[in-house]
Order: structure tokens, then C-alpha cells, then sequence
């Protein structure tokens, strides 16, 4: 959305996003390319169906659905150049045990001129446009919109000026 329609967005947080597929862990990539329509019955043992099941006019269409993914899953994809030129404040949100590591949520923020010196006492070294960067303690890339710590961060964001 930031990157399609940018005069729509006034802030943005994104959670467990990363912004190029050869930075998720090589088994990830390997697990995501046996998506499809046939694995529709193992998937059935997954929260994702769980969820689906509840929400869906048509919880039979669920291997229709997977096959979508999987086709989606397989595109390469790399949005280092878009997310350089978005101009919203944005907060970068991953989980410690996500399905990238660490570090490229790092790398997001870099790119957005975060991480490049100390952010100073009243944050005037914090980086031009208001981003920011958390990385919360304890969470997979599946379960951070439970965690109070997520809920916290992300509406305190919106409160918090742009530098």
C-alpha cells in the first residue's frame, strides 16, 4: 500500500516484513515451495485453516486458496529500492525468531537512514522522517499480534514525532 498509493499512508508499521525473498532462511524458502492445493490436508492441522475455517463463505475453497499462496510464495521479490523512497514514518517490526533473521530488519531501518548514530538525548540523532525500529523479544514471525509487547509498540508509534 505505502509503496503503491504513498499519498495514502500517513505512518506505517509493518510487522515480520521482509522486503527481499533471499532473506528468508533457505529451509523457509524450501518449506514455502511445497505450498500448493495438495497440501491442503496437512494444512488442515494448522492454525492458518483454523482461522480460515471461521472466517471464509467457503472453508472448502481452502485448497484453492493454498494454491494462490503457493504461486505467490514461488515470485521473487526485492523492494530494497521502493522501501529507500518511501517518505511515511515507518515503524519496523520483527520478532526475534522470525523467518528472517534479525539482522534484515536491521538492514530495513538502514535503508531508511536508522542505525547510523546515536539517536542523541532528546533524539535529534534519531533518523530524519521518524522511523523506528523494534525487535521484540520472544516471538516467531506467526505469533507477534498476541503479544502485548506488538499491541504496545504499534499504537504508541502513531503518538511518537517525526525527528
Amino acid at each position: 500500500m505505502a509503496i503503491r498509493h504513498p499519498d495514502s499512508i500517513g505512518r506505517l508499521v509493518t510487522a515480520s516484513a521482509g522486503i527481499r525473498r533471499d532473506a528468508q532462511y533457505a529451509d523457509i524458502v524450501q518449506q514455502q515451495s511445497q505450498v500448493g492445493a495438495a497440501a491442503a490436508g496437512f494444512m488442515k492441522e494448522t492454525p492458518m485453516y483454523e482461522l480460515y475455517a471461521r472466517v471464509a463463505p467457503r472453508p472448502e475453497d481452502f485448497p484453492r486458496l493454498l494454491g494462490k499462496v503457493g504461486v505467490a510464495l514461488a515470485q521473487d521479490y526485492d523492494f530494497t529500492a521502493d522501501v529507500r523512497d518511501l517518505r511515511v514514518p515507518i515503524l519496523i517490526v520483527g520478532a526475534d525468531a522470525d523467518l528472517v533473521p534479525p539482522r534484515h530488519f536491521v538492514e530495513v531501518f538502514e535503508l531508511l537512514g536508522g542505525g547510523r548514530r546515536d539517536g542523541g538525548w532528546a533524539g535529534e540523532g534519531r533518523p530524519e522522517g521518524g522511523h523506528a525500529l523494534a525487535i521484540l523479544p520472544g516471538l516467531t514471525h506467526y505469533n507477534p499480534f498476541v503479544s502485548p509487547l506488538f499491541v504496545t509498540t504499534a499504537l504508541a508509534f502513531p503518538d511518537q514525532g517525526a525527528a
